[in-house]
């Protein structure tokens, strides 16, 4: 069934997600990524009634239920990121290294929870990382030399599984806080490149870190330029 949605920058939609229909408000997430819909999941008493049992099954059952049937065990932030026009090939590509990078969901890209239709389109659930993108003010917080390693972090996990980003600009790299303190994590998976093992992975690494980072020193001086004060470490 097709999403429907009230004509108003922030609405609230439905639409079928597996076993599911899923309600949820929110707003396109900026102007340059119209296809991008940043979301809250209105929780169903049906939602919370699924939740608290298979809370009780044992860990194998819960992580089986969990992976079959995540319409039920979605976050409450979720973004929608619907095919753009003539991009079908990046948005099977795009799926794909999601899958391949399972093992990176939730700490270096997002949470892939799956595909559903949207005003006509197919369109991926992801898991709403926060932060933000390190193009603009609110990302641009952070010393090059404190940025750096977070960089290498980031693209030299996505090497280990043998995946190079082909679209390395600041916009496809939000800054976060986990855990362990300050993280990058990459989004817009649209457009990589699998790397042969006999390649020399580590300088692919290095070329891109050192592309960001010139990126990065420009998009400084240039806030530098508009008057803006850099908060340095606010994040």
């Amino acid at each position: 069934m097709e999403a429907t949605a009230k004509a108003s920058s922030a609405r609230t939609i439905s639409f079928r997600f597996g076993t599911r229909f899923v309600r949820a408000t929110g707003a396109r997430n900026d102007r340059e990524h119209p296809n991008v819909l940043r979301l809250r999941v209105h929780v169903s008493v049906l939602q919370r009634t699924i939740q608290t049992l298979v809370r009780w099954l044992p860990s194998p059952l819960r992580s089986w239920a969990e992976r079959s049937f995540p319409e039920w065990f979605l976050p409450l932030n979720i973004v929608l990121k619907q095919k753009k026009e003539g991009w079908d090939e990046e948005f099977d590509t795009e799926i794909a290294t999601y899958q391949k990078l399972r093992g990176l969901q939730g700490t270096i890209i997002p949470i892939y929870y799956g595909q559903v239709r949207f005003e006509g389109k197919p369109a991926l659930i992801l898991s709403d990382i926060g932060g933000a993108c390190v193009a603009e003010p609110k990302g641009a917080v952070l010393r090059e030399e404190d940025l750096r390693p977070l960089f290498r972090q980031a693209l030299s996990a996505l090497m280990s599984q043998g995946i190079s980003h082909d679209d390395v600009k600041l916009d496809n790299f939000h800054l976060v806080r986990n855990s362990a303190g300050r993280a990058i994590m990459v989004v817009d998976l649209e457009r990589v490149n699998e790397i042969a093992p006999e390649k020399d992975r580590e300088q692919i690494v290095q070329w891109d870190v050192n592309s960001l980072m010139r990126a990065y020193r420009d998009d400084l001086e240039c806030l530098q330029w508009d008057g803006l004060r850099l908060p340095f470490e606010a994040l």
